[in-house]
């Protein structure tokens, strides 16, 4: 190691301590700020909102609940299915439509419709048409979720750098590499954000059809709850879920994310 590289180490290695230090700081001033607000308003708008220690006593009592793990692991089944296939789906639509201009004038319109209508339209539509059982809330969020997934990729894909495409054609590289080499490193990053982003919305609208039209999971645990004014079920409930699904897309995706981009550091 040269003498440069040695002096270099320790401003170095205290930018990223006083970086963390600030992160978990930051951390911690929202979670108190969370927590202050929360109190106040148990007080100010009892019994609409439980109160802290009721809702932690309840979360307690979820954790040992087989009814709360069945309810789980079923709406993460749901959440995962959606998820795949609104992912994948969409980056080949998005795919298509940035790569060919014929495949794009007849489905921007389409995606620029998609893109406007409510997600819960989705979900009714999709429950009027095949009902109440497991393929309509599967139907209901792929759709709702592909045209953001297509739209990410297909703005990714027409902003590549199209100088490497060129260099590709000059050297009459086989279809197999251009793909492999020159396309689709320039479409990790909006792949892994397509990804981030259809699964944070999937669970949120799993939520959502089971709280309409399923009668077990999540959503329907929640509006079950609310339904009888237990609202420090429905707080407890909710808090699980949303820590899980944040542990799953901080912990899976965010692991893909850095080995896929390792390339960068």
């Amino acid at each position: 190691m040269s003498l440069d590289a040695t002096r270099t180490l320790p401003g170095a290695a205290k930018k990223r301590f006083d970086l963390g230090s600030s992160k978990l700081t930051a951390a911690a001033v929202a979670l108190i700020s969370i927590l202050l607000i929360w109190y106040a308003c148990s007080v100010a708008f009892r019994p609409w909102v439980p109160a802290i220690d009721a809702t932690v006593v309840a979360m307690g009592d979820n954790l040992v609940s087989g009814d709360f793990w069945s309810d789980f692991f079923l709406t993460l089944g749901r959440v995962l299915s959606a998820f795949a296939a609104a992912s994948v789906v969409g980056a080949a639509m998005g795919v298509l439509i940035g790569l060919n201009e014929k495949a794009e004038a007849f489905c921007q319109p389409l995606l620029a419709l998609a893109l406007a209508v409510p997600d819960p339209v989705y979900i009714i539509f999709a429950i009027l048409a095949v009902g109440t059982g497991e393929l309509a809330g599967f139907v209901a969020l792929t759709i709702a979720v592909l045209p953001f997934v297509a739209n990410i990729v297909r703005s990714s894909v027409q902003a590549r750098d199209t100088t490497l495409d060129e260099m590709a054609q000059v050297y009459h590289l086989p279809r197999a590499v251009r793909i492999g080499a020159v396309l689709f490193p320039q479409l990790v990053p909006a792949f892994l954000t397509a990804m981030r982003f259809s699964f944070a919305l999937s669970w949120k609208l799993v939520v959502v059809v089971e709280a309409i039209g399923q009668p077990d999971g999540i959503g329907a645990s929640i509006f079950n709850s609310f339904r009888l004014l237990r609202m420090r079920e429905v707080a407890a409930t909710a808090i699980i879920f949303i820590i899980a699904m944040q542990l799953l897309e901080r912990g899976a995706l965010g692991r893909l994310e850095k080995k896929l981009l390792r390339w960068r550091n």
